[in-house]
């Protein structure tokens, strides 16, 4: 099967597998296999990668047309005119790391890497198996969201169970709007402001 022809659900699997490839990062901040001065140089850096692969492809219809025909099956619709989800993630983390306390920060890696992707997998594979086209989100995919964003909270947060719910119930209302900016943003924002006033630092 060519990139082009990959179904819903297969564009989803490989565009949330990358995603989920970020989960590392989390991961090894909190067992201290990077530093927080490592870990911000390593996202400040993909930052800017991916916002000067931004205005290339828009000043440049070749090079625009040529990144389409690379990563086209991964985007969504609105990303071939718009920022690419990679590129909100991106400023999503970098923010947080360079901005949120330690744990906050963490809690909200975490749920842009894994809450996000969840709801997107667990959503559109239920949709497919119960026969549905809908594209839109749904309350399972927010279940999962919550549930896995609220996991990694007590694992790698070190939050109580109490708090780390509520940071999953957070996250997966972040999640659910279409609207507004990009829900990678959306998440880690929502949960690092919450995590904060949760005292989470």
């Amino acid at each position: 099967m060519s990139a082009s022809s990959l179904s819903p659900l297969r564009a989803e699997l490989a565009r949330k597998a990358l995603h989920l490839l970020t989960a590392a990062l989390p991961i090894a901040w909190a067992r201290d296999v990077v530093s927080t001065s490592q870990l911000r140089g390593a996202l400040t850096a993909a930052l800017v990668v991916a916002l000067g692969i931004e205005v290339l492809r828009r000043r440049s219809p070749a090079i625009g047309t040529r990144f389409v025909a690379l990563v086209g099956p991964l985007l969504r619709r609105h990303e071939t005119r718009a920022l690419t989800g990679a590129t909100w993630l991106a400023l999503a983390m970098a923010a947080a790391v360079w901005f949120a306390p330690e744990r906050a920060a963490l809690a909200a890696l975490w749920a842009a890497a894994v809450g996000d992707a969840s709801a997107a997998v667990v959503g559109r594979s239920v949709a497919q198996w119960r026969g549905l086209t809908t594209g839109g989100k749904s309350w399972v995919g927010s279940a999962a969201a919550a549930l896995s964003t609220a996991v990694g909270c007590w694992w790698l947060a070190a939050a109580t169970w109490p708090v780390a719910v509520a940071l999953g119930a957070v996250a997966a209302m972040a999640e659910y709007p279409h609207r507004p900016f990009d829900d990678n943003l959306r998440v880690a924002t929502a949960v690092a402001l919450a995590a904060v006033v949760l005292g989470l630092r």
